[in-house]
């Protein structure tokens, strides 16, 4: 291959690099990454659109994380209640972003745990500012 057509070639594929790393998040997307972050117990593919901090709490415990903390604090959370699957139902949104809630089912086969995600949006970039896992809410019936 003649080095012209080589050098052209590679300034190509830099520039569709560059631009595919600026292409603006979508809620969709956002969302889909945290799920498939979750399932597959992948602290980094949770966190893919985290700008600085982002808010975890577990079963009532945690608070504001830096990314490189929140990894840890995943790691520990996959190892502890490893998933067999996440399910997301329809996200809703406002001006400022979307939530989602869903269901964290446990491989040990245990009670599904609650899932509750929130990404922020600025301009067209979709951030994730909150996730919380919680047990799943104990429904009492009331006797007429």
């Amino acid at each position: 291959m003649r080095p012209a057509l080589l050098a052209s070639r590679i300034v190509l594929l830099l520039l569709a690099l560059a631009v595919s790393a600026h292409s603006p998040v979508g809620p969709d997307d956002a969302l889909g990454r945290v799920t498939r972050g979750l399932e597959g117990s992948n602290p980094e593919a949770v966190l893919a659109d985290v700008d600085g901090r982002v808010e975890i709490v577990l079963f009532g415990q945690g608070g504001v994380f830096r990314r490189a903390q929140a990894v840890h604090v995943l790691r520990d959370f996959f190892r502890r209640y490893p998933p067999a699957r996440v399910s997301f139902s329809e996200p809703s949104s406002s001006d400022d972003g979307q939530t989602a809630t869903g269901r964290y089912s446990l491989r040990s086969g245990g009670n599904d745990l609650n899932v509750r995600v929130m990404h922020r949006v600025t301009g067209d970039t979709w951030k994730l500012a909150s996730i919380r896992i919680d047990q799943r809410p104990i429904v009492r019936r009331t006797r007429l």
